[in-house]
């Protein structure tokens, strides 16, 4: 108990000293945090979008019947390779 005693004001000093550091920092600027805070709205998927409501974009209904009916033929057709160098 008297250890515990004896090194409390030593911790507690530290602890302040740890604080008083810090007032000595220049202050941030009005724009610090932007990146994060738009790096973090990014990956937050808004609840209520504007578009709520509006229902599924609209389809063209043969062009979607002539995808399926090739896929389940298996005529699908098959994309062309895109070649993005010279070589």
């Amino acid at each position: 108990m008297n250890r515990i005693i004896a090194t409390l004001p030593l911790v507690l000093m530290f602890a302040v000293s740890a604080c008083e550091q810090n007032r000595n920092l220049p202050p941030l600027g009005k724009d610090f945090g932007n990146a994060t805070t738009h790096n973090f709205s990014q990956h937050i998927i808004n609840p209520e979008p504007v578009t709520a409501g509006y229902g599924a974009p609209a389809l063209n209904g043969l062009r979607a019947k002539g995808v399926m009916d090739r896929y389940t033929s298996g005529n699908v057709i098959k994309p062309t390779n895109e070649d993005t160098s010279d070589n």
